[in-house]
């Protein structure tokens, strides 16, 4: 009979704070961030812009755009300073 291995259950991480979504569904997120080094352990934040969202006719699925429009970064601009 084979013994079976627990597997450690993990919390999604969720970021620290969030922006948005704004119009087009664009938005910010900073995560906190956490390493081992040799002097210990260390923290460090990053942050990820979500992609402008839209709807396309032919399938009628959600799909991320690859660029932004240009009313989009003045909600970018404001979120990356808050944040």
């Amino acid at each position: 009979m084979a013994t079976k291995t627990k597997r450690q259950v993990t919390v999604p991480k969720r970021p620290e704070r969030k922006w948005g979504p704004f119009h087009g569904g664009v938005g910010i997120a900073v995560w906190l961030n956490e390493v081992e080094t040799a002097d210990g352990r260390k923290w460090f934040r990053s942050v990820t812009i979500a992609p402008r969202r839209y709807l396309k006719a032919e399938t009628g699925q959600w799909e991320d755009a690859s660029s932004y429009r240009t009313v989009d970064l003045p909600s970018l601009i404001l979120a990356l300073h808050v944040a």
